[in-house]
């Protein structure tokens, strides 16, 4: 029965006229508490469900904010995600989540769908995106917020950090640990920017510095491909005394596959990853990382876009949360 209630039926059944269920409904206050407890008993009792979809047309809101995400599951996305949804709940609103695979045609995909269903603003992640998808988002009319990187020209508002930065002082880390023969695991095919420029960070950081000896291998972005990173790196028959990986789930990947192979980290081989997920503090070695506050950044992310929803500033931002190198057992060498 609840798709043909109509709004008027909730009125008759407390006796009231639809107006007032009208205020009830959009949380007014000038609504008695007797009355609004009658609205509410005869809306359950009919099963009566509002019409969002006329409402946000009347309103010119719908109340949904979009978000795209390479992937679902992984700890660094799920964070953002979580704390923007606390937020935007906190705020009546709701998170519509997309993935687009780390594919720019489905990143495009994804926003025209989300778009055609018109969110009251985007957060996507990474500032690297295809002529298509920046344009579509330029015109969407709506804010958008870009995540997880850094960028001097943002399509509206960045909130991020930069990953060359990073990357840079992750390396000399290493560099100032004593280690000159040091390669960098990076993916097959970069997405969003954020894997290149952490490569292009340790290309930069190795270059001011003379007498080191530095390569790179590509690999799938998994246990398996860091696993598979140091088997090439084994067989190339070359003395290698750090690897350093784009991302801790690699990073992680290669440490297991040292253990298997009887090689000692980091006596024999250091090993360092990126983004502080929750297994590079607990598995043994523990891992020397970057760490984001990526909670912060969702929080952030989400508090402009209620802000610009409010009517606020409606000014282009650039916000950087920052970075911290950690230093944890797999690199420290002992004299």
């Amino acid at each position: 029965m609840g798709s043909t209630v109509r709004l008027l039926d909730v009125a008759k059944r407390a006796e009231v006229g639809v107006g007032t269920v009208s205020r009830v409904l959009n949380g007014s206050a000038k609504v008695s508490a007797i009355t609004r407890q009658k609205v509410l008993d005869a809306i359950g009792e009919l099963g009566y469900v509002p019409n969002l979809v006329a409402r946000s047309l009347a309103a010119n809101r719908t109340g949904l904010i979009a978000a795209i995400i390479p992937v679902i599951g992984y700890t660094q996305h799920f964070e953002i995600i979580q704390s923007m949804t606390d937020v935007l709940h906190a705020h009546g609103m709701n998170l519509m989540i997309g993935a687009c695979g780390y594919s720019d045609e489905v990143e495009l995909q994804v926003i025209e769908a989300f778009l055609a269903r018109r969110p009251d603003a985007i957060y996507v992640t990474g500032v690297r995106h295809t002529e298509a998808v920046r344009t579509a988002l330029e015109r969407s009319g709506i804010p958008v917020v870009e995540g997880s990187n850094l960028t001097a020209h943002p399509i509206d508002t960045v909130v991020g950090y930069s990953n060359f930065n990073a990357s840079v002082d992750l390396t000399r880390l290493l560099i100032d640990r004593g280690y000159r023969r040091i390669w960098h695991v990076t993916v097959n095919k970069d997405f969003n920017g954020r894997i290149d420029d952490r490569l292009e960070g340790f290309q930069w950081a190795t270059s001011t510095e003379a007498g080191l000896e530095v390569n790179v291998v590509r690999c799938e972005n998994s246990f398996d491909g860091g696993a598979e990173a140091v088997r090439l790196v084994t067989a190339s028959g070359v003395k290698v005394e750090a690897l350093t990986f784009a991302t801790d789930v690699m990073a992680v990947g290669g440490l297991l596959e040292c253990q298997r192979r009887g090689i000692a980290v980091p006596e024999q081989l250091a090993i360092a990853g990126f983004d502080d997920l929750t297994i590079a503090r607990s598995i043994n070695p523990s891992l020397t990382t970057v760490k984001v506050d990526r909670v912060g950044l969702g929080r952030k992310a989400a508090e402009i876009i209620v802000s610009r929803l409010q009517g606020n500033d409606h000014s282009p931002q650039i916000v950087d949360v920052g970075f911290e190198v950690v230093e944890r057992e797999s690199t420290r060498r002992s004299y």
